[in-house]
C-alpha cells in the first residue's frame, strides 16, 4: 500500500498536479485515496528522502521547489548511469521487449510531436487508450520507452537512482518552452541499434540524446567547460557542441 501511495505522490509532483510549496495534507489525503494514516505517512517519509518533499516548521509537509539549476548535475548522472543501464541492457533485450519499443516509438512520432517541444500540443494515442496531452504525456511515453532496456539491465538500485533523477529532470522540463525537438531522431538510432542488440551504438545515442535535452533546455549550444557534466562528457569521450 506505502509503495502504491508513493507512485500516486511522485506521478502527481512530476506533472505539478501538486505544485512546489504546496502543503500535503496527511488527513485529505488518506480519505482520497481510501488508505489509512500509516502508508502515507510512510510514502511522505520515502519522498523525503528522495528530496521531492520537505517537512516545515508550522506548515507541515510541502513539495520542494524546483531549481532549474540543478539540471546540469541530473544530466551528468543521467548520462552516467542510464549509459550503463543500456550497456547492461541491450544484450538482455527479448524479442518482445523490441517490439514493445517499436509501439511506443510510433506513439511517441504520432501527430506533430509538439508536447515534447511546446509542452502545449497534444498527447500521442494508442497503447492504453489515449496518453495524457502535452509534456506529461510525452514524458510518460518516453520513459517507458527507454525503461524497457533499463529494465532488462535487472538492476533494481540502478533502476531506483534513474527513476529518481527522471522525476527532476521531468519536472524541471515540464516548464520550460522546449523551441526545438530533440527525440525522434535519437529514438529511432535508439531503436535500431537494439534491434541489431548493439549495446554501445545505443549507450552512444542514448548519451548523446540526454545531452541534446539538456542543451534544448538550457537553450545553450555549447555544454559547460568546467564542472560534473564537463567531467562527464570528457570520460565518456562525448562531444560538447552540438
Amino acid at each position: 500500500m506505502t509503495d502504491a501511495v508513493v507512485r500516486e505522490l511522485r506521478a502527481r509532483i512530476v506533472a505539478g498536479e501538486l505544485a512546489p510549496g504546496m502543503r500535503i495534507d496527511i488527513n485529505l489525503l488518506a480519505a482520497e485515496l481510501g488508505v489509512s494514516h500509516t502508508p502515507v505517512r510512510e510514502a511522505i517519509l520515502h519522498l523525503e528522502g528522495l528530496g521531492m518533499v520537505t517537512r516545515q516548521p508550522y506548515r507541515g509537509t510541502v513539495v520542494t521547489g524546483i531549481d532549474p539549476n540543478r539540471l546540469e548535475e541530473v544530466t551528468a548522472l543521467r548520462i552516467d548511469l542510464e549509459g550503463r543501464a543500456t550497456l547492461l541492457g541491450v544484450p538482455r533485450l527479448s524479442d518482445a521487449d523490441v517490439a514493445r519499443m517499436r509501439e511506443l516509438h510510433v506513439a511517441l512520432t504520432a501527430g506533430d510531436g509538439s508536447g515534447e517541444e511546446t509542452g502545449k500540443g497534444g498527447g500521442s494515442a494508442g497503447l492504453d487508450g489515449p496518453a495524457p496531452d502535452g509534456a506529461e504525456g510525452f514524458n510518460r511515453l518516453n520513459r517507458e520507452f527507454h525503461g524497457v532496456v533499463y529494465a532488462a539491465a535487472d538492476s533494481p538500485t540502478l533502476l531506483r537512482l534513474i527513476a529518481s533523477l527522471q522525476d527532476e529532470a521531468d519536472r524541471i522540463r515540464l516548464r520550460v518552452d522546449m523551441k526545438r525537438p530533440t527525440a525522434p531522431a535519437f529514438h529511432a538510432e535508439i531503436l535500431e541499434a537494439c534491434e541489431r542488440r548493439d549495446a554501445r551504438a545505443a549507450c552512444d545515442a542514448t548519451r548523446r540524446h540526454l545531452l541534446e535535452s539538456y542543451l534544448a533546455v538550457a537553450g545553450a549550444k555549447r555544454a559547460p567547460e568546467e564542472g560534473l557534466l564537463a567531467g562527464v562528457l570528457r570520460d565518456t569521450r562525448m562531444e560538447t557542441i552540438r
